[in-house]
């Protein structure tokens, strides 16, 4: 009997394990959020996500705008830009599809009460992923570039 109650608590620590393990990883602290679900991104440089261990009401179905950069928009008139912003949004759901590891980092709100992170995919920050490939600039939050985005797509990038 002793010897199945040992197999039975054996059992029970083994097929716990991973949640354990999952649990210290997930940690999140004042500026990080770890386990990073993302849902969609709606262009380049905005990503709807669900943030795990933390209360539905500021963790689920939560917008988050990449940090320190401004990509072109997927709604204008503007015909270049709109192409532009189209590449940037399939570069980002293709680098987001097969990623293992979503993270937020320097979390902060923006003017508008918006999380503004650091998005990290797979160790690599995905700011400087659209700036290598010319589908963003540098933005602090202040006036806007308006970049010649046709200029910019005739330019090969910068890998």
């Amino acid at each position: 009997m002793m010897r199945f109650h040992l197999r039975l608590i054996f059992c029970f620590a083994i097929t716990s394990l991973p949640f354990t393990l999952q649990a210290q990883v997930c940690q999140h602290d004042d500026t990080t959020f770890r386990c990073v679900k993302v849902l969609k991104n709606y262009d380049g440089d905005t990503l709807t996500v669900n943030i795990p261990n933390v209360p539905a009401l500021i963790g689920k179905n939560i917008s988050v705008r990449v940090s320190g950069i401004d990509t072109p928009e997927v709604k204008t008139k503007n015909g270049c830009e709109k192409e532009a912003g189209k590449i940037a949004r399939n570069l980002v759901a293709s680098t987001l599809r097969n990623a293992k590891t979503v993270e937020l980092h320097n979390v902060q709100r923006d003017k508008y009460f918006r999380i503004l992170a650091d998005v990290i995919v797979d160790g690599r920050s995905l700011k400087e992923i659209l700036l290598k490939n010319n589908l963003a600039y540098t933005y602090d939050g202040g006036t806007k570039k308006h970049p010649d985005w046709c200029k910019v797509l005739r330019q090969p990038a910068n890998h």
